[in-house]
């Protein structure tokens, strides 16, 4: 029996120094030679990059797409047994990228590869394995539940909306110790659903590829920028298609830049004009919320103050997730100053929905001492949305405070420093390619930005519009009803000696109904 154990246990160790002996001659291989593919200064500097993800990114033309399929092929003939996902939103677009650039490689016959065009895998003599997929919602990545992958390719990651890119992410594993999991590799223009999610995660942690960072679990994290002045094989003729864009699309697909992109909801906002450092309001100024209701998703509830002239200053929010409604509402309460009153808070009108034996949400904030009034969305409110916050970036006569600058003009909203969600997604919020092209992207980062499309629509656009003197008690649920799109309102009737609404001519005037221009 002893002597069967030691043999079986020298087999195992011929074995193991085999596969060693072999691992070390696959990665002696000149795997691009033998492609035929010899990278540019700047595709090298992303094959050899160690960290555990990666994104090469930037202008168009700068060798992305090769690049990602020519690094999956080398992990496959370096990791035997390894299984690379390569994935694109959409069927056709992956067949015009990735499938094209493998075609121009002869699908890697020259190291021994097949290719099985139905499933559309490239398998490898050492048993590796390169798959490549669509995914263009959660229930496309959902159809790789039971997969694992040791290497994740993602051709145009801003196309995918970053909760599919986060399922699939999670499909990264393996369950031998000899195949490494090896991470993530990307490639991007700027622009898309994924560009906000993109840029926090890659651009902006890297000072725009400059460091190398660790994200919440340790792993590398690093940016490559890619330019078309960086690939010598580009024609003249495609260079100067892309000199004669417009001038967001050149701007993301020729400079690379993430500042500016193709598609942008709101191209008018500007830091250096709608932001400013914290300051005290005066305290006559009226309080409002907007609150885009969330646990999974992110719950999103902005602060504004409404000046004399009808400029909103955001000055507080909350961003968060996994909060249970009761503890939503204390939070809401324990942000406020002693003595601040919130004249009205406009928030989604799911919140009013039961859901089984539960109580509506709204009830429940209710019962915590956080009244509620429902932001009144219907049919093309989202549109009408937008465009009320269009009207707000845009420049009005300026405030005192920036006169005092020496400005004449100023926006009609003003966004705290400190509100850097809500900034970050206006800025990162591009136009849907869906359904309505005045609509903005539902697969984009929008939370706060809704909580703000509710509280802009129900002041409308300037100060004859203002609530005066409103109560703080539950009855401030009804001061501001919308009806319909959110065009007209229903002020309490003229029982109530506490509310007042604004007329054309600026006369106080109780209850009633006002139309909005």
């Amino acid at each position: 029996m002893a002597a069967k154990l030691a043999k079986l246990r020298q087999l195992k160790a011929l074995q193991a120094e085999a596969q060693r002996r072999e691992s070390e001659r696959l990665r002696k291989i000149d795997v691009f030679g033998l492609l035929g593919y010899v990278p540019t200064p700047k595709q090298q500097t992303f094959h050899d990059a160690s960290e555990f993800d990666v994104l090469f990114g930037g202008s168009a033309g700068g060798g992305k797409t090769v690049s990602l399929i020519t690094e999956g092929i080398r992990a496959c003939v370096r990791h035997p047994g390894i299984r690379v996902g390569a994935f694109r939103r959409t069927y056709g677009e992956l067949k015009e990228s990735l499938l094209a650039e493998l075609s121009n490689f002869g699908y890697a016959s020259a190291l021994g590869a097949s290719w099985n065009g139905t499933e559309y895998e490239l398998r490898f003599p050492n048993g590796s394995l390169l798959m490549f997929r669509y995914a263009e919602s959660v229930k496309d990545a959902s159809r790789r539940q039971g997969g694992q992958y040791q290497l994740l390719i993602f051709d145009e990651r801003t196309l995918t909306p970053p909760d599919v890119c986060s399922f699939l992410e999670s499909r990264l594993r393996s369950g031998r110790s000899d195949i490494p999991v090896l991470g993530i590799r990307s490639g991007t223009n700027p622009g898309g659903p994924g560009h906000g999610a993109v840029k926090l995660r890659y651009i902006q942690p890297t000072n725009y590829g400059q460091d190398v960072v660790r994200d919440d679990r340790g792993r590398t994290v690093r940016f490559i920028s890619s330019k078309l002045s960086d690939n010598p094989h580009v024609n003249p003729e495609y260079a100067a298609d892309l000199k004669a864009l417009p001038e967001k699309l050149r701007a993301a697909f020729l400079d690379g830049n993430w500042d500016v992109f193709a598609g942008m909801l709101f191209p008018e906002l500007k830091r250096d004009r709608h932001v400013l450092e914290p300051m005290p309001l005066p305290a006559s100024w009226k309080r409002y919320n907007g609150l885009d209701w969330g646990f999974s998703a992110p719950w999103a509830v902005l602060w504004g103050a409404v000046d004399e002239d009808g400029r909103v200053w955001i000055y507080r929010e909350i961003y968060r997730r996994g909060v249970g409604e009761a503890d939503q509402a204390k939070e809401i309460l324990a942000a406020e100053a002693p003595g601040e009153n919130v004249a009205v808070r406009f928030a989604d009108d799911a919140m009013w929905a039961t859901r089984g034996d539960a109580k509506p949400i709204s009830a429940v904030y209710a019962d915590h001492g956080v009244h509620l009034t429902a932001a009144g969305k219907g049919a093309g409110s989202r549109v009408t949305g937008w465009q009320r916050v269009r009207s707000y970036l845009a420049e009005k006569p300026a405030c005192p405070h920036h006169r005092a600058l020496g400005w004449e003009t100023c926006p009609g909203l003003h966004l705290f420093s400190t509100v850097t969600e809500l900034y970050r997604e206006l800025s990162d919020l591009p136009h849907a390619t869906k359904g309505d092209p005045e609509d903005a992207d539902t697969t984009a980062d929008d939370h706060s930005c809704d909580s703000l499309r509710y509280l802009l629509t129900n002041l409308g656009t300037g100060p004859e519009f203002l609530l005066l003197d409103i109560p703080t008690t539950a009855q401030s649920e009804t001061l501001l009803t919308p009806l319909g799109s959110g065009a007209t309102y229903r002020a309490p009737e003229p029982a109530d000696d506490n509310a007042w609404w604004l007329d054309d001519d600026g006369g106080p005037q109780p209850g009633g109904t006002v139309q909005a221009p």
